[in-house]
């Protein structure tokens, strides 16, 4: 009965990507940096690399908020109230999904300059030609919660294109950009 004992492939992934497993990777990976000299140490010193990052992770979210009550309220006045309801979870989490995976990002960086290797370099012919022309590495690229990720983040910017399609060409490549402009400034 071994077989019963270990998780069925599609069970470890749906739970993978559950919104409870996410948060408890989250706590441990604050665990991580409160408890971590490496870590700690590689966000403290590169603060003023990390803070415009955050920013722009706050501006997304604000913009993610904006566009789901944009977006509601443009289909009827009944539906303003739920969109107003709605905007505190998209803003929370659309910054949380960010945050987690940008710290994750920059805990695979700090280990492997702490272990004075080369994080596994993201695989891709993108991901080649960058490190090419600029020399910057981005690395091993975070886990995503990609469940969470959709409708927190990828909605609310679709809604976005749609309500402001000028505000969308502004922001979506800013914070697309965001870590490649890390990675450069951070070789």
């Amino acid at each position: 009965m071994a077989s019963q004992d270990r998780e069925d492939p599609v069970q470890e992934l749906i739970r993978q990507y559950l919104p409870t497993e996410t948060l408890s990777e989250a706590r441990n990976l604050l665990h991580r940096f409160q408890e971590g000299e490496a870590f700690k140490l590689y966000v403290l010193r590169r603060i003023w690399r990390v803070i415009p990052v955050g920013l722009v992770i706050v501006l997304v979210s604000l913009a993610c908020a904006a566009a789901t009550v944009l977006f509601f309220a443009a289909g009827g006045s009944w539906l303003a109230l739920p969109a107003f309801l709605l905007a505190p979870f998209i803003l929370i989490g659309s910054l949380f999904v960010q945050l987690y995976v940008f710290f994750s990002w920059l805990e695979s960086r700090a280990l492997a300059q702490a272990f004075r290797r080369r994080a596994r370099p993201a695989r891709g012919p993108f991901a080649r030609w960058l490190a090419k022309k600029t020399g910057a590495d981005l690395g091993t690229l975070p886990p995503v919660p990609w469940i969470l990720a959709a409708v927190v983040l990828a909605a609310p910017l679709a809604m976005l294109a749609l309500v402001a399609p000028m505000a969308a060409l502004l922001l979506i490549p800013l914070a697309l950009m965001t870590p490649i402009l890390y990675a450069v400034l951070d070789r």
